[in-house]
């Protein structure tokens, strides 16, 4: 709630300004105040269309129809301002529906278009507006979005204004987003760091055609990379003290030192110091202590901060280029955002051979071979019938055929794994007819050869698995060593190039 002084007479109520444009659901209060002189305001007319409460020594009027007065030069009061719930353009009406947001210069709402469809509107606050360098940055920034030039900056799609004369207030109308990284980063249920990181990552890699301009923000903050659902993806807005190096008639605005921030949480070393100057390395600070917030949930202060690698192995390799991004001397920082991220690249490429090289070298070769069984026999129609753990096939079943030690009868009765029938996991020794000593004989050999193959067996897979665990490493320690020179050289030679 906003408090407003006000003196208990018409003419003090009359030289005061009461301005305020906020959330629907506020309301302005305006203490010392006598009825009397707000009936005599609302007879003369200064209140025609506001709604408010009168209640003791106060007045309640609600924000979003809140009145604004100013005084002329000749002492005569008149309203400066109307409701602001409908804003129309050329094209189209827009209906405001709540706020979303506000700033230093303007506030922001949802709106309804006449068809229905939401649309976030950004219009300019009345003490900007009357400001030429506030104005001017206005305009270029709702000209810029609404040109669309860089994909990842969030693009307007009307342009309008309200009021008229001095009272003049330029808004525009942009997509209605699902939100901000601000709000992300609270939901980590939904969404990993490591996903998070992936995205601001993603919008940067867009936005090398802004920075290729040689346009920067200033301003990068969670609450300004906007979230768009359908996409999933994140966008660039609020280029409000933005430097844009196009110039748009009646809105070139010269980025000077003295242009400041209100909020210093992500502000560059040379951003907090008079005369300091910016350029995209001061973006380039912003976002490196963003990358590392989402993975330590605090932002960067001095030397001794959380690091990535502290809560997170799988991304550790970022903790190199955060804390280049972060450098206190923009020389000492990436000179470019490509340089960035062609270093993220290089270095991802190398943690991920390193990875894969640990797991080479943990992966020795198993003891642990699949082997087969007997788990059942019966007599049938004359042959033994041995059902196995497993199917007999592929390979086992030609280590158990070459076994060496086999006997035979001259009416057929062979103890010899090549003759023996396979179907499926079942092992048939056939001619065993109605000799209980043929068939003791039978479920000896059957299980002397089961036991000599499996061995067989194992001892073939693991001198198999062996060469193969070491031909794997030989390739991983390849692949590590061409990453890790990449990493390296990777990075001289783009910074060398982006200084050329």
């Amino acid at each position: 709630m906003a408090n407003l002084k006000l003196d208990n007479t018409l003419a003090g109520a009359l030289s005061t300004i009461v301005e305020r444009y906020k959330d629907d659901n506020q309301f302005v209060s305006v203490e010392n105040a006598d009825k009397l002189v707000f009936d005599e305001l609302e007879r003369m007319g200064y209140l025609k269309n506001l709604s408010y409460d009168f209640s003791g020594n106060a007045i309640m009027i609600p924000t979003y129809k809140a009145a604004a007065y100013f005084q002329e030069e000749n002492g005569a009061a008149i309203v400066a301002s109307r409701n602001n719930k409908v804003f129309e353009t050329f094209k189209e009406t827009y209906t405001r529906v709540k706020g979303i947001g506000n700033g230093g210069a303007g506030n922001v709402y949802e709106v309804a278009a006449s068809d229905g469809e939401r649309y976030a509107l950004k219009l300019l606050n009345a003490e900007a507006a009357r400001n030429p360098s506030k104005l001017k940055r206005f305009l270029q920034e709702a000209r810029y979005e609404l040109e669309g030039r860089c994909s990842a900056v969030v693009k307007a799609v009307d342009l309008g204004s309200i009021g008229s004369g001095n009272e003049k207030r330029p808004f525009y109308v942009m997509p209605l987003m699902d939100g901000s990284l601000d709000g992300l980063m609270k939901r980590a249920e939904e969404f990993s760091a490591g996903a998070l990181a992936e995205m601001v990552l993603t919008l940067m890699d867009e936005l090398r055609p802004f920075y290729r301009d040689g346009n920067f923000h200033r301003d990068i903050k969670p609450q300004n990379l906007l979230y768009d659902a359908s996409s999933n993806r994140l966008l660039l807005s609020d280029l409000g003290i933005a430097h844009i190096e196009e110039g748009y008639p009646g809105a070139t605005v010269e980025t000077v030192a003295s242009d400041r921030l209100a909020n210093f949480q992500y502000a560059a070393p040379e951003q907090r110091v008079k005369g300091g100057s910016c350029d995209q390395r001061t973006d380039i600070y912003a976002f490196g202590l963003i990358l590392n917030e989402l993975f330590t949930a605090a932002v960067p202060q001095g030397a001794n901060y959380r690091r990535i690698s502290d809560v997170d192995g799988e991304h550790a390799f970022l903790d190199r280029v955060v804390e280049r991004m972060i450098a206190q001397n923009p020389d000492d920082r990436y000179p470019s955002i490509e340089a960035v991220l062609l270093d993220v690249e290089a270095l991802s490429n190398k943690a991920a051979a390193e990875s894969a090289a640990r797991r080479a070298l943990e992966n020795v070769a198993s003891d642990e071979v699949p082997m087969i069984r007997v788990v059942g026999k019966r007599w049938e129609n004359g042959a033994i019938l041995f059902e196995m753990s497993d199917g007999l096939q592929g390979r086992w079943l030609d280590v158990f055929r070459s076994y060496g030690q086999t006997s035979f009868c001259t009416d057929g009765f062979y103890l010899d794994p090549k003759r023996f029938g396979c179907s499926g996991s079942t092992l048939t020794v056939p001619k065993v007819g109605y000799d209980k000593v043929r068939a003791k004989e039978a479920v000896e050999y059957v299980g002397q050869v089961v036991d000599w193959a499996n061995g067989e067996y194992a001892r073939m897979v693991k001198r198999e698995r062996q060469r193969e665990h070491e031909e794997e490493l030989a390739r991983r320690r390849a692949e590590l060593e061409r990453a890790e020179k990449d990493a390296e050289f990777g990075s001289a030679i783009n910074d060398m190039l982006a200084n050329m």
